[in-house]
């Protein structure tokens, strides 16, 4: 593949101030590519990228931990997609909404929390999760949802017994020898800040501490964000993928599993469109104006994130990508980024026979 050509198409991105700068990996089954451009950090101070550096990867920590993490779950026989959420959260009042319908993102329940800026701990944030009412029929409509996150997390420490945290740490990134990769790193100076804040919460850049603000005040810890990672620990957990579950001959899920993230559950079609929105489990699928492009195949599962990351892994290519960026620092009124994601993917399914 063309590097410099690839490298010149983020290059414009951050010459345009949509972001500061960009890590990022492309796997095959044979090897990796990883690049660094532009800067970690603009304010206070100019500091130059590395491949090394820690990003606040937002709501990919839906697939890389989340989703990850219930499956582990599913696997080991503790739970079951089609349980109701209240059998292991008695406290959560709609009886018929599944787990099933939190990952699929057609709960009924809301996308965020009102006022969420200003929640100073779990308990304020749980509260009112607890007290919302459905927003429209479950079923019935595909309507993306960090609080149905939120609540999977919970499910997982009810059903586990540990922190969220804790649970991935111990079986998914230890296994994965993804060292870096963790909720609340304590060392700030390797990871690239995001959004200054100026409300009754916090004061300042955050650098190492959540950007999402439900996860902020949930100490860093939640099942919609709170995720820091470098792009050589994802290039580990695509390569998983992409080996139906096997990392360096280490099972860390089934093969039907993986077939699992690859099968769609729900989809919406938008007029006369043939190209439908389609969502796996935790997943999204290939589909309209899709992050990874037009060029990846059909057998592509995707995530994005709010501070500027995403994530896609063609299995019928036999090739992923990972790009962290920090778009958001010094605020989220930078340039818009959206169809930099997908041109990069077009560019890389493009010229595949040449990597």
């Amino acid at each position: 593949m063309p590097v410099k050509e690839f490298n010149d198409i983020i290059r414009k991105a951050i010459n345009e101030e949509k972001l500061p700068g960009a890590n990022y990996v492309i796997v095959t089954k044979k090897k990796k590519h990883f690049g660094s451009i532009g800067h970690k950090a603009l304010v206070p101070f100019i500091e130059e990228n590395n491949i090394d550096t820690l990003y606040d990867i937002a709501s990919m920590s839906k697939v890389i931990s989340t989703t990850s993490c219930a499956m582990k779950l599913v696997e080991s026989g503790k739970i079951r997609l089609f349980d109701p959420v209240k059998r292991y959260i008695p406290e959560f009042k709609h009886g018929n909404v599944r787990i099933y319908d939190l990952m699929t993102h057609t709960s009924g329940i809301r996308p965020y929390l009102a006022g969420a800026a200003s929640m100073k701990d779990e308990s304020e944030v749980w509260n009112s999760i607890l007290e919302l009412e459905l927003e429209y029929e479950k079923g019935s409509k595909i309507l993306y949802s960090c609080i149905n996150y939120i609540i999977l997390g919970k499910l997982i420490e009810r059903v586990s017994g540990m922190k969220l945290d804790e649970f991935a740490k111990e079986n998914i990134f230890i296994p994965l020898e993804m060292n870096s990769t963790c909720y609340n790193p304590s060392n700030i100076e390797r990871c690239a800040p995001t959004e200054e804040r100026r409300d009754s919460v916090y004061q300042g850049v955050l650098r190492g501490r959540v950007h999402d603000e439900m996860a902020y005040a949930l100490h860093g810890v939640s099942g919609n964000a709170g995720v820091f990672s470098c792009v050589e620990d994802i290039s580990h957990f695509i390569e998983m993928i992409l080996n139906d579950g096997v990392y360096k001959g280490k099972r860390i899920f089934s093969k039907a599993t993986i077939d699992l993230f690859y099968t769609p559950q729900v989809k919406e079609t938008h007029g006369v469109y043939l190209t439908e929105e389609l969502r796996s489990i935790g997943w999204i699928v290939r589909g309209a104006n899709s992050s990874a492009g037009e060029l990846t195949s059909e057998e592509t599962i995707l995530h994005t994130g709010f501070t500027g990351t995403n994530i896609w892994i063609d299995r019928k290519n036999k090739i992923g990508f990972c790009m962290l960026t920090n778009r958001v620092h010094p605020t989220r009124d930078n340039g818009p980024t959206a169809s930099l994601r997908p041109r990069l993917a077009n560019y890389i399914i493009s010229h595949i026979e040449e990597y």
